[in-house]
């Protein structure tokens, strides 16, 4: 687990990957429910509470990043979440977003839950949104704050989701937090409502 290491650097670090604010309203109610997949300290949470998605909860493993939040943020409801299986039902919102999330995440096997665990309390029709640090190809390391991280190219992204039909994606440019460019993908995809899958598009 990396959460160790991301609870030490809790109050040091300051992410500033950006999700798809552009295409967002396209995709995602303003008023559906939704869920911040690792919120971290709640960057993303009070952005989404700026544009107008008031119904959001968000949700980290990390007890640090959290305790940050709630002293940054105390109008926002951020939740500490240590199991692998998220304090929410089956189906309980409308849309997630997840920022930066599996790059935190270098075990396949941890990626794998993470993504089963969206898939479950993601409502059927429910859309998701990543939004990644990617490479041409996969490359794990270690951040200059002492963080595991995992860059990986959009089709081993895709593939965590490979029963999600995709509805937009594209890869941007994209400064890390040390302020060197690099590539981002990003992805809307929505959950089937019935059992039939569909592949995502590269």
């Amino acid at each position: 687990m990396a959460i160790e290491s991301w609870d030490k650097i809790a109050d040091q670090v300051s992410f500033n990957l950006e999700i798809g604010w552009d295409r967002l309203p396209e995709f995602i109610n303003i008023k559906a429910r939704m869920l911040d997949f690792g919120c971290g300290y709640g960057r993303i949470c009070k952005q989404l509470n700026q544009c107008g998605y008031l119904n959001v909860v968000g949700a980290d493993p990390s007890s640090a990043m959290i305790a940050r939040g709630h002293r940054m943020y105390p109008e926002l409801s951020l939740l500490h979440s240590a199991e692998a299986r998220l304090p929410f039902d089956d189906h309980s919102f409308d849309a997630i977003v997840a920022c930066a999330v599996f790059t935190s995440i270098p075990s396949s096997k941890e990626r794998e839950d993470a993504a089963e665990e969206i898939a479950r309390v993601l409502k059927p029709g429910g859309i998701l949104h990543i939004s990644e640090f990617s490479a041409s190809e996969e490359r794990e390391f270690m951040s200059a704050l002492g963080a595991p991280m995992r860059y990986s190219t959009p089709k081993v992204l895709q593939d965590l989701f490979e029963g999600f039909e995709c509805v937009h994606d594209e890869v941007v440019g994209a400064n890390t937090m040390s302020g060197k460019r690099e590539s981002s993908y990003r992805a809307f995809v929505r959950k089937p409502v019935n059992k039939a899958i569909h592949a995502i598009s590269a």
